[in-house]
């Protein structure tokens, strides 16, 4: 992690989150949500260089208003142990409970991919992405090519710790954008001796309106690698 945050130097990433916030408008400001290019801002350098490998978005706009706006968080090694260190600190859990969790934690990881999901559907209405009757469909296209359906899609509250770790390291959480946690199947290369395919990571969200698709290029973050190392 501290050779992560020293390849990133603090003016680059700096100047990187003052063009994003020039780019378009910040939620935490935003009386209305005309222009918004994404829904979540980097806070500082330091949250660029955990996140921006893990982090996409995306927008789909009609007639020069948002049909939908996409931000997304892929839940990788690295965001899980910093979760669990969060939870460590802030409710000072004894080594027996952060163990727990820690393990809990990569046996997610080598048996799921977990996106969060952050959206905006055009209105201030409750979205309906969770719902049978949703206006947008979810796949995800794996490393070989396959479109995964989701095992589950889950809206996470704003009381939630998840909710609360993101607005820790990101601007952007408010009335005008839904979070969910989508969850997909996924085979653990690295037990069964496969290696990792060469497509992207693509996770798709699809309706009437058109289509918005966010793309991670390099795949290797959604596994264990054979040696045990990421």
């Amino acid at each position: 992690m501290r050779r992560l945050v020293r390849a990133l130097s603090a003016g680059a990433g700096l100047l990187l989150c003052a063009a994003l916030a020039a780019g378009c408008t910040t939620s935490r400001k935003r009386e209305s949500p005309v222009g918004l290019g994404s829904l979540l801002q980097f806070r500082d350098a330091e949250t660029y260089a955990y996140f921006q490998h893990v982090y996409r978005s995306g927008n789909l706009y009609l007639d020069f208003r948002p049909a939908l706006v996409v931000d997304a968080i892929v839940k990788d090694r690295q965001y899980r142990a910093l979760y669990v260190q969060m939870l460590k600190a802030q409710f000072l859990l004894p080594d027996a409970e952060v163990e727990r969790l820690q393990a809990e934690q990569e046996r997610h990881f080598e048996t799921r991919v977990d996106i969060l999901l952050f959206t905006y559907e055009g209105t201030n209405r409750p979205s309906r992405l969770a719902k049978k009757d949703a206006p947008w469909r979810i796949l995800l296209r794996d490393d070989d090519g396959q479109l995964l359906t989701p095992a589950s899609i889950t809206k996470i509250k704003e009381t939630s710790t998840t909710f609360l770790y993101i607005d820790k390291y990101f601007s952007g959480l408010d009335r005008w954008s839904q979070v969910y946690e989508v969850r997909f199947p996924k085979l653990s290369k690295a037990r069964l001796g496969q290696p990792i395919g060469r497509r992207p990571f693509e996770l798709i969200l699809t309706g009437v309106k058109g289509t918005v698709t966010l793309k991670w290029e390099d795949p290797r973050i959604f596994y264990r690698q054979a040696g045990g190392e990421e």
